[in-house]
């Protein structure tokens, strides 16, 4: 441990580009970059074994980790087990301002809401009984106190707040939750003429996003329902397509992530009539598609990608092919987008981090971090760009870097 720890105090290597490229640039010209270092500058325990530390964003200055448990984890009096702790980080003082132990069934994700409050939401399955799909749905305070927690029959996810409610959604459900955590309403598509068959897949503002479903489970359709469970629109699926993600671009236009086969997947753009208006065959190791500022953003072994609802490429950058099974993520704040392997480090490139605005090029890291030359390279857990500085998750560890001043 204390060889590692020294590896990780030394000076790691990366890029910081000297010139912006335009968006409209096609790549980014690695000729045109100088070599600068970074430093340690303090390190947490987080004083938990996990094989993830999930970084969820900054919300109100502070860093938001969910940390999931596995093997033999403790019960509580109700019989639910240890299943992940929330854990607060002060970035000014690098110290960890709270951890909050959640109990429950089973895992759900790294998904969570913050409210402008910045009281988190979450869900766990309940635990409450065997073979069961029921679910808590979980307020957390930002001084890392339960708020309250709210019973649902069926696994549920997290839209965000409309209408100063939070709305939550399974297949065939929506719900919206009081910021007490009272429920307001329910809306039931299993129990409406001629909705019993859409499944929902996402819900934006206004509107179900659904697929239609058959007898046999193979997708017709890929239907909008406002919030008064009328259809608006409905567009007919290939029977080869299976539709991976749904979202709306803008007023006029949603788009579907489709896989037609192994080796080959799509962008369909549908307009709001149900017309289709464009199609782009894309790389299948895209692993999920973005809507950032009225904008399509994805990656994959063939690159970055920016689009518009017209479909034509607004920008494109190269990026280094990842090992099967493996894809890239983007991570969106308010500034930035970080670009870095979503479960494996296998690429040439750890972390690249670019302009939200413009895609200008700021950082691209090597990988593997050659940290001394006499010495292999740091296999990290997470690498990633936020409040202006770098972190490093690192054997149970959070590690703060920053640039080296010449």
């Amino acid at each position: 441990m204390k060889k590692a720890m020294k590896l990780v105090c030394a000076l790691i290597l990366i890029f910081v580009s000297l010139q912006y490229p335009p968006a409209s640039a096609e790549a980014v010209n690695p000729s045109s970059q100088k070599e600068q270092k970074l430093e340690k500058q303090g390190e947490i325990q987080f004083g938990i074994s996990s094989v993830e530390y999930n970084y969820l964003g900054t919300v109100n200055g502070l860093m938001y980790f969910k940390v999931p448990l596995y093997g033999h984890n403790p019960r509580n009096e109700k019989g639910q087990m240890l299943q992940e702790y929330i854990v607060a980080v002060n970035p000014q003082t690098f110290t960890i301002q709270w951890k909050l132990s959640i109990y429950g069934g089973y895992k759900l994700g790294a998904g969570v809401f913050f409210d402008q409050a910045g009281n988190l939401y979450g869900v766990v399955a309940a635990g409450l009984k065997q073979f069961s799909n029921e679910t808590y749905l979980y307020s957390i305070s930002p001084k890392g106190k339960l708020n309250w927690q709210v019973l649902f029959p069926e696994n549920v996810q997290i839209y965000g707040l409309a209408n100063n409610r939070l709305i939550v959604y399974d297949d065939s459900r929506v719900t919206a939750v009081n910021l007490n955590g009272t429920v307001a309403w329910k809306k039931d598509l299993s129990k409406i003429k001629g909705l019993a068959s859409n499944s929902i897949r996402t819900v934006v503002l206004n509107e179900y996003l659904t697929l239609n479903y058959n007898n046999e489970g193979r997708a017709l359709s890929f239907d909008v329902i406002d919030w008064n469970l009328k259809k608006k629109m409905s567009y007919p699926l290939n029977k080869n397509w299976t539709v991976e993600q749904v979202e709306k671009l803008n007023q006029e236009t949603y788009i579907a992530k489709v896989a037609e086969s192994k080796t080959k997947s799509l962008l369909v753009a549908v307009d709001k009539t149900g017309k289709q208006k464009w199609t782009k065959s894309i790389d299948p190791t895209t692993d999920a598609i973005y809507i950032v500022d009225g904008k399509l953003l994805f990656a994959n072994n063939t690159g970055f990608y920016a689009m518009n609802a017209a479909g034509e490429q607004l920008y494109h950058s190269a990026l280094n092919p990842l090992v099967s099974n493996a894809a890239y993520r983007l991570r969106i704040d308010s500034k930035y987008i970080n670009i870095s392997p979503k479960h494996t480090m296998n690429t040439e490139t750890a972390l690249t981090v670019m302009d939200r605005k413009s895609y200008a090029l700021v950082y691209s890291f090597a990988n593997p971090l050659v940290i001394e030359e006499s010495q292999p390279g740091v296999t990290y857990d997470d690498l990633f760009f936020a409040n202006n500085r770098f972190y490093m998750i690192y054997a149970y560890q959070l590690i703060q870097l920053g640039l080296q001043q010449e």
